[in-house]
């Protein structure tokens, strides 16, 4: 106590000195604050963005691993090398022996295929460019609107989607399509019938109960019949990349949907024609998504099939949180600054802090002199002076925290806007170098559809940004709340203490290396 009393009667008399280091120390406290609070925003939107996502999870072909594995030692890659390194999708079996694995709640999958108009049926085309999509209804007018696709493979007008269950129709499940007229075809049926949109059906002037005829892009007199049974709007108005690679785009007005056993009983009788070329059928494009629920459950997952059998040929992944991490890339990089921030700020302080401490204990040279003389011990001194500077650091925190808790929300706002800003331009740059839509290359570029990036239900996530050139479409998480907590005050006044303590520290070898009488008798 009678340190305590001592140190804050000192404080007092040096009232120069002392508001000198305390405007210093309150400065370093408001800046790791900031510093601190942006970085417990990015961990924040994190784990309730996460948190409040269902997560699913994919099973793919690894790539990168069978690039590595067909390597030869000098480094070149045969073709056939690679191909037998990568093998072949997975089955419908194979994709549902995982599904047992206890990490997962539910599992769908989807079977896709692309195919070519036919009859009096016309692709949709809001592009006027795009005039050989809906050109004439000749086999040969649609066999010229397709364009080869990987392995030689021919894409159509069309992508047809054959779902497993009302599950899997995820576009159905979110509100981004919606039943106009006529009803969902009903789970699980073979039967020959669809839904299409309301452009399409528009453009056709096609009604619920009407059929259309579909063909294999390849083959234009393999022609398959469907009854549209429901018609659906999209909400979605931009293109999307098809199956036909980068260059090739499809209209969402031109997707239809069917049942995934109608889509497969088209696939297997267009296989049964052409058993002796793989590339003139309908080629079907099998994708199965397990329902995790959290990101615990996805790496559960993701040891739990390596257990069942899962060839390390195939990787699991996932597109949530794939969406939610690009989502967040602004933040995560402004929480990378904000990490750098505080190494100098810790740093500079620690430097300012201890020079001023040398200058100070010099000036009070004479002061510790005297109190040694009359029997105070050094350890006693040294605390004292340790204890000055503890006090006018925990001042400087309760004056800087509280400051910083104050301001801190509307400065990570307002610097992640302008990182928002930065990834914008960089990525209208590159579409302008481009000269079209960069098909997902560079920052900001991704096409966000999960609902990731939107706003949390516990408060620290407030919205989400989109900005949009030509195609591209990116979401952001534009802004946090709730920023300081718990752990966020006690790192602030660790951090603060251990900077006086260092600086104290300056005093305590000062005083420790004095001998008070040479003090006393040199004194000028």
């Amino acid at each position: 106590m009678f340190t305590f009393r001592n140190a804050l009667r000192n404080i007092v008399r040096a009232k120069g000195r002392s508001l000198l280091i305390g405007i210093i120390i309150t400065i370093i406290a408001l800046s790791v604050c900031i510093g601190l609070c942006i970085r417990q925003s990015a961990a924040n939107a994190k784990e309730s963005a996460l948190s409040d996502m269902t997560i699913t999870a994919q099973i793919s072909i690894d790539r990168d691993s069978a690039m590595s594995k067909a390597k030869s030692s000098s480094g070149s890659v045969s073709k056939s090398d690679l191909k037998k390194a990568m093998g072949t999708s997975l089955t419908l079996s194979q994709l549902k022996k995982y599904a047992k694995a206890s990490a997962v709640k539910s599992f769908y999958y989807t079977l896709s295929a692309s195919v070519d108009a036919s009859g009096s049926l016309e692709a949709y085309s809001t592009s006027s460019s795009s005039s050989s999509s809906s050109s004439s209804s000749s086999s040969s007018s649609s066999s010229s609107s397709s364009s080869k696709g990987p392995s030689g493979m021919t894409t159509g007008d069309f992508t047809i989607t054959g779902y497993s269950s009302d599950e899997a129709m995820t576009d159905f499940v979110d509100g981004t399509c919606k039943i106009k007229k006529g009803k969902m075809f009903t789970e699980g049926t073979s039967a020959m019938v669809c839904v299409i949109s309301s452009d399409l059906a528009d453009y056709n002037n096609l009604s619920v109960g009407d059929y259309i005829t579909v063909a294999n892009p390849n083959k234009s007199s393999e022609k398959y019949k469907l009854k549209i049974v429901g018609i659906y709007k999209n909400s979605q108005s931009s293109t999307q990349a098809s199956m036909g690679g980068p260059g090739q785009t499809t209209d969402p007005a031109n997707e239809i949907y069917t049942s995934y056993n109608t889509l497969n009983k088209i696939v297997t009788t267009s296989k049964a024609k052409y058993s002796s070329s793989s590339t003139t059928a309908i080629s079907g494009q099998l994708n199965g998504t397990y329902v995790v629920g959290t990101v615990a459950n996805y790496n559960k997952f993701k040891s739990q099939v390596k257990s069942i059998g899962l060839s390390s040929k195939y990787s699991v992944s996932s597109t949530d949180i794939e969406s939610y991490e690009r989502s967040a890339e602004p933040l995560e990089n402004l929480a990378k600054f904000a990490g750098y921030f505080l190494l100098v700020i810790l740093l500079v302080g620690a430097i300012i802090l201890v020079v001023m401490n040398i200058f100070s204990t010099r000036e009070r040279k004479y002061e510790i002199g005297v109190l040694t003389a009359i029997g105070m011990k050094k350890k006693k001194v040294a605390k004292l002076f340790v204890s000055e500077i503890v006090i006018l650091a925990l001042a400087g925190v309760i004056v800087g925290g509280t400051v910083g808790a104050l301001t801190s929300v509307p400065i990570t706002n307002a610097l992640l806007s302008s990182q928002i800003t930065s990834q914008q331009t960089k990525s209208n740059d590159m579409q302008q170098a481009f000269g079209r839509d960069n098909n997902g290359a560079g920052p900001g570029s991704s096409s966000s559809s999960s609902s990731s990036s939107g706003s949390s239900s516990s408060g620290t996530v407030s919205g989400n940004s989109s900005s949009s050139s030509g195609n591209a479409v990116s979401n952001y998480v534009s802004s946090v709340s709730n920023s300081i907590n718990i752990w966020v005050l006690l790192e602030l006044l660790g951090s603060c203490i251990l900077l006086a303590i260092i600086a104290g520290m300056v005093s305590v070898v000062a005083i420790m290396r004095y001998e008070p009488l040479q003090i006393l008798a040199n004194r000028d």
